[in-house]
């Protein structure tokens, strides 16, 4: 069985905040986590940590999305996380479609891919057409793929969707 989770980066500081507090680079792809999204991250690594495996994790080199990843990555092999220019943020569509072609997310049977909106819906929306879920902050979403040699357009199957104050939920009763 072939799976593709999707992860958007946690909850950030905001884009004003950001460029008020910062004088020296205000290009929004150094814009880092809030508090509130670095306890969101270890949330996620958490479940990762004792639910899901990853063979490969495919990260924009954003700040945030790195952050993001940044407690998963006791968990996981070094050699397994690619920093990815094609989904930068706003990469569009096309972006996921550009990362698809590598030999190296073809090969991987459970890759996790760390990115932006509004392209990880549209990315989801590709997977599978009927997907019309919220995409917030922290949010975790898997889909199943169907073996078809077609592509991977509306190949995908919605295993499961979950938003970050379930994962927080999640590691307090664990």
């Amino acid at each position: 069985m072939r799976t593709i989770t999707l992860l958007r980066h946690a909850d950030t500081i905001s884009r004003e905040e950001y460029r008020l507090n910062n004088k020296k680079d205000k290009n929004d792809i150094f814009r880092p986590l809030s508090k509130l999204g670095k306890a969101q991250s270890k949330h996620i690594a958490h479940l990762a940590m004792q639910h899901l495996h990853f063979d490969v994790i495919f990260c924009s080199p954003a700040k945030r999305t790195q952050q993001t990843l940044k407690p998963l990555r006791k968990y996981v092999r070094s050699d397994s996380i690619i920093l990815c220019d094609e989904i930068l943020p706003d990469c569009g569509l096309k972006g996921y479609m550009n990362l698809i072609e590598k030999k190296s997310f073809q090969k991987a049977q459970n890759p996790l891919i760390v990115g932006h909106q509004p392209d990880l819906k549209s990315f989801a929306t590709y997977l599978c057409p009927s997907f019309r879920a919220l995409v917030p902050k922290g949010v975790l979403m898997r889909f199943i793929l169907h073996s078809g040699n077609n592509g991977l357009e509306g190949q995908g199957i919605i295993d499961f969707i979950l938003p970050p104050f379930i994962l927080e939920d999640f590691k307090n009763k664990e």
